[in-house]
């Protein structure tokens, strides 16, 4: 597999004493600072929110501050906008798109749900007057519009106290201070930034369906339809589902389709197989010593929280060696992988701040891995196993994880 990477230009929008209150995102497919032309507005919106919210944590990229998102009208009639956290995305109405009744109601309703409305380039249309109340922020383009007209639009709709005016394509110190004077409280353009292309590695296809199988396995109650849905979008995860639902089976009975293997699994072996795909599939050509590595990890952690009974959870504890290499595996910082998936604290702890039981229990394969027999000694003596007991759980741990690995 070939290794993926995506793209995405960051531009600061300033308040007046130059703060940054938020980033306007746009997309682009390499390291050239230019919108790409082979590409739909509608493709280029669609990827960024895949890329940026889905593959990735969008506080990575924008830290808390507000992302100001270009939307042109098919992704209102699309429903893509619900998913996004409404209290830190702005909704950038295109200029193209065309103040009709129909696009009334989707911002009505947008601004219902809490979304914060941003008009750009605007055209000063009096098409747009309705839609003013729905509005947060408009965008005027300095390039655009000599500064009369734009002061002549802002001082007759003062009446509208919840808008502000944003000043962008801003490129002298002469256009911040004609911007301010006019009643702008907002500012973009290069005379504070150049857009920023910031590279991160990209999910596969492949790669974000487990991702998403991740999240919906984790919930506490697990959405069935949903987790079904997800496995008919990739044959290879679905003939790996069966396959692993049919050899924990142990019956004549085989599994005949997604949703008999999801009910027979049940909430434990589903979540151990998502898991186990996860810690398996987040790499781009990742060594497949890693992978087994990882599965060791997993089988031993597990069952030396099963000989110290009601210390630490065995669930956990396997988790908690499974992703134990997942920075190496994934060529990422630990801390932004753990932010991004929803695991539990102790994991967290032991796998971050090397501190809990669980930690001990990863340090302990580690010094197994590193083959300091001495220090595997002393730690067995600490748990109140033997020395040959230890070997025996990693041995059974190391015979399974290579199972697993030719399954």
């Amino acid at each position: 597999m070939s290794e993926m990477f995506s793209y995405v230009a960051k531009q600061p929008i300033l308040d007046a004493d130059k703060n940054t209150v938020g980033y306007e995102l746009l997309y682009r497919n390499g390291l050239t600072n230019a919108y790409p032309k082979e590409i739909t507005a509608e493709a280029a919106t669609a990827t960024l929110i895949t890329q940026q919210f889905i593959d990735n944590k969008i506080s990575s990229l924008v830290g808390d501050k507000l992302c100001f998102i270009n939307f042109p009208y098919p992704l209102f009639v699309h429903n893509i906008i619900d998913f996004l956290p409404v209290d830190q995305v702005v909704i950038e109405v295109l200029e193209d798109c065309v103040p009709n009744d129909s696009l009334f109601e989707h911002i009505k309703s947008l601004k219902s749900k809490g979304f914060r409305i941003a008009l750009d380039d605007f055209n000063m249309s009096p098409d747009w007057e309705r839609f003013l109340l729905f509005v947060d922020i408009i965008k005027f383009d300095f390039r655009a519009y000599p500064v009369p007209v734009i002061r002549s639009y802002i001082s007759k709709h003062t009446r509208f106290p919840n808008l502000s005016f944003l000043a962008e394509k801003i490129e002298t110190p002469e256009d911040f201070d004609a911007a301010q004077q006019i009643g702008c409280t907002l500012y973009q353009g290069y005379f504070f930034s150049k857009p920023i292309i910031v590279k991160d590695r990209a999910l596969s296809q492949n790669q974000m369906t487990v991702m998403q199988l991740f999240r919906e396995v984790a919930s506490i109650e697990i959405n069935y339809d949903a987790v079904e849905k997800l496995l008919k979008q990739d044959l290879s995860l679905a003939y790996k589902l069966l396959r692993y639902a049919n050899n924990v089976r142990y019956g004549s009975e085989p599994i005949t389709s997604f949703r008999h293997a999801v009910v027979y699994m049940g909430k434990q072996e589903l979540r151990r197989f998502v898991y186990l795909i996860s810690a398996t599939s987040l790499g781009n050509d990742a060594p497949s010593e890693l992978y087994q590595m990882s599965l060791t990890r997993a089988a031993f952690c597990e069952m030396l929280s099963k000989e110290r009974k009601g210390h630490t959870d065995p669930d956990e504890a396997f988790l908690c060696g499974l992703f134990s290499l997942l920075d190496t595996i994934m060529q990422k910082d630990m801390k932004e992988i753990m932010d991004e998936m929803p695991i539990s604290a102790p994991i967290k702890e032991a796998i971050l701040k090397n501190k809990g039981e669980m930690a001990f229990y990863l340090n302990f394969v580690k010094d197994y891995e590193n083959l300091d027999f001495d220090t595997v000694t002393l730690r067995a003596k600490r748990l109140g196993i033997t020395e040959s007991r230890a070997i025996e759980i990693y041995q059974q741990s190391n015979e399974w994880a290579g199972k697993f690995m030719k399954s």
